[in-house]
């Protein structure tokens, strides 16, 4: 259960503004069917995010956690120096 609730709300913060909340948002106001673009939003989100989860299980036993963790840090640390190497545009 404690997996669950985590997910809803990392998935629900990290949500908020992106592309699908406002597409969905698009949806709801064209059909005003609240059930049915509830209901398709969150069966297009299923089929877009089990193939993932079952990827990230198959990886997640064979790759060490502590690998990904340094992986991701390092990913940061690149993306930090090239935006502060970028030209700011005013």
């Amino acid at each position: 259960m404690e997996a669950l609730l985590a997910s809803i709300l990392v998935v629900a913060v990290s949500e908020i503004g992106d592309k699908t909340q406002i597409a969905t948002v698009m949806l709801a106001a064209q059909f005003g069917n609240l059930a049915a673009v509830v209901a398709g939003t969150t069966l297009g989100m299923l089929a877009a995010d089990i193939p993932v989860v079952y990827l990230g299980r198959a990886a997640g036993d064979r790759i060490p956690l502590q690998a990904v963790r340094v992986a991701a840090a390092m990913l940061f640390v690149v993306m930090a120096v090239i935006a502060l190497a970028m030209p700011q545009e005013m």
